[in-house]
């Protein structure tokens, strides 16, 4: 009977090292982009201190991005889209925005996210999207530095990037977020 025990024991043990461990794989093989930020409020009172982080990248003009389908396919909340990044200096851009995933012979760079707000009543144009990389989390130690850094008294906002890693399938994950260049380091 013991010995069942600890087999079981073991397998969950396994079992939680490989998924661990694949998800690292995933992230350290995965293609890293940057991407503008714009900061949001960097606290909640039920999650603890965390910056909210909002990308240049959340709020895509379809009538000057192209699209796959019609303009009413992205407009129900909660609709899973993908999001075509280059590459560029200082940061990526969105090149395209489909439904359905690339084909993987085609090797694209893309980043999976969920329609948020749907199209904004002034402009029917306008998507607001999350890419579930809106949260960075910090220590508590070290909350006064990050609004120091993040609220400039002299009316400057500081330059915040974040450097992504994106698998193949599309899913981002934050490697460290950078204000003025400097990493957070945390």
């Amino acid at each position: 009977m013991k010995r069942w025990f600890y087999l079981i024991v073991i397998l969950q043990l396994l079992f939680l090292v490989v998924e661990a461990g694949t998800k690292q794989l995933e992230i350290s093989r995965g293609q890293v982009v940057t991407l503008k930020v714009v900061p949001v409020d960097p606290r909640s009172l039920f999650m603890g201190n965390y910056m909210a982080l909002s990308y240049d990248i959340s709020n895509l003009n379809l009538a000057k991005i192209p699209h796959e389908g019609a303009l009413a396919a992205y407009d129900k909340y909660d609709t899973k889209v993908y999001v075509e990044l280059v590459p560029q200096k200082p940061w990526a851009v969105a090149k395209a925005i489909r439904l359905t995933p690339p084909p993987p012979e085609e090797n694209k760079l893309y980043l999976q996210a969920r329609v948020r707000y749907g199209f904004s009543p002034r402009d029917k144009s306008m998507l607001a999207v999350e890419y579930g990389l809106e949260q960075y989390f910090i220590p508590e130690t070290k909350q006064e530095e990050v609004n120091r850094m993040q609220w400039n008294p002299r009316g400057k906002t500081p330059q915040i990037t974040a450097e992504i890693s994106v698998t193949k399938k599309g899913q981002g994950y934050i490697k460290r977020v950078l204000v003025e260049g400097k990493a957070l380091g945390y």
